[in-house]
């Protein structure tokens, strides 16, 4: 049951936990275990009080993608800086970890959950975040020195992505694939993004 009053910084402390628990609920078992229900009995409030923040499930998941946009810039920043890596394991290491999502941490949206999730959005709320998604495939290509002229961060999106979910399917929404070498298929398709990648910073 939600108290009767929260001040200002308690309320931004539940909306972050609400934040971080559907992350953690993506990353984990999956967006359709993860009701509201579950998500307000985990963060120890009430329904009524989770819509005073959010008008749906596929809002809060919107929201906690944004969330996690700066902790991803801060680790590929951090890669990058690390002296004991090349640009290439650092990129390559990057790339590696959000495929392996569960692993390291970050939610990557299956391609069921992003239908769900795409499904529930006004026109205005998915293009806002269409908008947003294209400025953090900037900014990563930013920290990876990868000028946009020579490579489009929407393209740098689209395959990154693409061999994310992809290997999130395998084996249960795509069957037909084959698992036993679904890491090979990581491994060839990072390394082909990150031979044109490099092709680029040369020729920038």
């Amino acid at each position: 049951m939600a108290r009767k009053s929260y001040s200002d910084k308690e309320r931004e402390q539940v909306k972050e936990s609400l934040m971080i628990t559907v992350l953690q609920s993506i990353v984990k078992q999956g967006l359709v275990h993860s009701s509201i229900d579950t998500l307000c009995k985990k963060v120890g409030i009430s329904k009524t009080f989770f819509y005073s923040f959010f008008p749906s499930k596929e809002e809060l998941v919107l929201q906690a993608l944004r969330y996690q946009q700066p902790k991803l810039l801060r680790y590929a920043q951090e890669l990058m800086d690390d002296p004991k890596l090349s640009w290439r394991e650092s990129v390559k290491a990057f790339l590696k970890n959000c495929c392996y999502g569960g692993k390291a941490g970050f939610a990557i949206l299956s391609i069921e959950e992003e239908q769900q999730v795409h499904r529930c959005l006004s026109k205005e709320s998915f293009q806002e975040f269409r908008n947003e998604q294209a400025r953090l495939y900037h900014d990563l290509l930013t920290i990876f020195g990868v000028p946009e002229n020579k490579v489009d961060p929407r393209l740098f999106g689209n395959l990154s992505l693409t061999t994310m979910m992809i290997y999130k399917a395998i084996p249960d929404a795509m069957p037909f694939l084959f698992p036993e070498v679904a890491d090979d298929m990581v491994e060839f398709q990072i390394n082909a993004l990150l031979d044109e990648m490099q092709r680029a910073k040369k020729n920038q």
